[in-house]
C-alpha cells in the first residue's frame, strides 16, 4: 500500500497592502524578558516565551508585572549554542501550552509542554523536525517559528534562512505527543521584502473566523542560527481565496508614522482584531524585550 504524500501547493505570493495599518501606540520595556520569541495570551494574562532560556514569564495585561516560571534549572539566559530556541508557542484544546524549539539545530529539537497547573514536560521531537525538514527540500535544517491549531492540525510556519522558504507546514496535533509527524500540507510563500531584505515568518495567530495573522521581519543573515541587522517588520493576514490562500501585509510604523526598527516575534492578538501585543527581540540579552501595543486597521 503506498502512503498518501503531503499536499503541496503552488508558491503564494505575498503583496503589500495599503488597506491594512499596524501602528504602534505603546511600548512597555519588560527588563525580566529577554529573547523574547513567541506570546500568547492564556486566561486573561500574556505568556512571553524566551529563545535563549528554559524560562517563560506571565505578564499582567494592567501592571505589565513580569511572574517567571522556570521550565528546568536556574532559567538563566544561556550562550547561543546552548540555548533551547523556543521560537514558537501554541495552545491546544486540552489547555496545555507548548513550545517547539526552531530546529535550526539538533540540540534544538525540544518540546515543552506546560500544563494548566504549571507542570513542565520536556521532550526531544526530532522526528518532528525530520519530517519538517523532508517537506521543505532545501537540504537545510527548518526554522520554525510560529505555530496554531486548525481543528486536528498543528500548522507551523518555518522562515526563511539561507535556500528553505518561508512555509506554513501542517501536522497531527499528535506529533506533539510523540505522534506520527507526517506532513500532511505545506504552503510556500515569497513574503517580499522590506529595504531589500527578505521578510520571514516571525509568528502567527488563529482568528475565530478561520484567517491568520502573521508576523514577519526582515533581518538580513546567511542563514537560521545567525543573527544580523533588521530592517523592520511587518504584520499580514492570511486568507482564503479561490486559489487557495492569500497574503497580504503591511509595513509596522511607530506612534510618529515612520518605519518601525523592532524585530517582532511575539504576536497576541485582541479577539476583535483592532488591535494586539507584540514582543520584540533585540538579539542581545543585555537588552530587554518591550511589549507594543499596536492599533491594527483593515483585519477585522
Amino acid at each position: 500500500m503506498s502512503r498518501r504524500r503531503a499536499s503541496v501547493s503552488a508558491p503564494v505570493r505575498a503583496l503589500e497592502d495599503p488597506s491594512l495599518a499596524a501602528l504602534v501606540v505603546a511600548a512597555h520595556p519588560l527588563p525580566a524578558v529577554t529573547g523574547g520569541s513567541a506570546l500568547l495570551e492564556v486566561d486573561g494574562r500574556l505568556l512571553a516565551i524566551h529563545d535563549d532560556a528554559f524560562r517563560v514569564s506571565w505578564i499582567d495585561r494592567a501592571s505589565f508585572a513580569v511572574t517567571p516560571l522556570l521550565l528546568l534549572g536556574d532559567g538563566a539566559a544561556l550562550p547561543k549554542p546552548d540555548k533551547p530556541d523556543f521560537e514558537s508557542a501554541v495552545r491546544t484544546p486540552d489547555g496545555a501550552v507548548h513550545l517547539l524549539g526552531s530546529g535550526s539545530a539538533a540540540k534544538r529539537c525540544l518540546v515543552a509542554r506546560i500544563d494548566p497547573g504549571n507542570a513542565v514536560t520536556l521532550r526531544q521531537r526530532p522526528a518532528l523536525y525530520r519530517s519538517i525538514q523532508k517537506a521543505l527540500a532545501s537540504g537545510e535544517r527548518p526554522n520554525i517559528e510560529g505555530a496554531i491549531v486548525v481543528g486536528e492540525r498543528l500548522r507551523l510556519f518555518n522562515r526563511a534562512a539561507g535556500h528553505t522558504p518561508n512555509a506554513s507546514v501542517d501536522v497531527a496535533i499528535a506529533a506533539l505527543h510523540g505522534g506520527a509527524p507526517r506532513v500532511l500540507a505545506l504552503q510556500v510563500f515569497d513574503l517580499g521584502t522590506l529595504d531589500g531584505v527578505r521578510l520571514g515568518f516571525t509568528d502567527a495567530a488563529l482568528l475565530p473566523d478561520g484567517r491568520s495573522v502573521f508576523l514577519a521581519a526582515a533581518e538580513d543573515a546567511p542563514d537560521a542560527i545567525a543573527d544580523g541587522p533588521v530592517s523592520g517588520s511587518a504584520v499580514g493576514l492570511l486568507e482564503p481565496s479561490p486559489s487557495g490562500v492569500r497574503a497580504r501585509w503591511t509595513r509596522l510604523l511607530g506612534n510618529d508614522g515612520q518605519p518601525s526598527p523592532y524585530k517582532v516575534e511575539g504576536l497576541a492578538i485582541d479577539r476583535d482584531v483592532r488591535g494586539a501585543f507584540l514582543l520584540t527581540d533585540s538579539d542581545d540579552p543585555r537588552v530587554p524585550a518591550m511589549l507594543l501595543r499596536v492599533e491594527l486597521r483593515g483585519f477585522a
